[in-house]
């Protein structure tokens, strides 16, 4: 898609975000939050889900730690992608962001791949 297109409403699309960013501090602060999140999805995407959720949620690392009865600082690792907490700190994490935690075992048989699903229970 040309970038210089018009949008439905007869501007370029990336006129239209440049100007809204430049006006709105919180559309800023999303777009670029967003961005991070996207690039951690290739290297992490547990760890972009999990900031993604607590993001869309409005809570801060702090909350989420302190909900979960865990450190900031492993919150901030494990959204950095450089730490994976134990089944138990991560599904006590998946339900302060009102998310259930599911296993999923996969192979492949026949040529065709197979999943089966579990949530982890406490």
């Amino acid at each position: 898609m040309n970038q210089d297109a018009p949008s439905p409403i007869g501007q370029p699309a990336q006129r239209v975000t440049a100007s809204r960013a430049r006006r709105s501090r919180a559309y800023r602060n999303a777009r670029d939050e967003y961005a991070l999140i996207r690039e951690l999805r290739k290297i992490n995407p547990i760890a972009a889900h999990l900031r993604e959720r607590r993001f869309e949620l409005g809570l801060t690392q702090e909350q989420v730690a302190d909900a979960a009865g865990t450190s900031h600082t492993a919150i901030s690792r494990l959204e950095n992608g450089t730490h994976m907490p134990q089944l138990t700190t991560l599904r006590r994490i998946a339900a302060v962001l009102d998310e259930d935690l599911l296993l999923c075992f996969q192979r492949t048989e026949d040529g065709q791949l197979e999943r089966a699903f579990a949530a982890v229970l406490t």
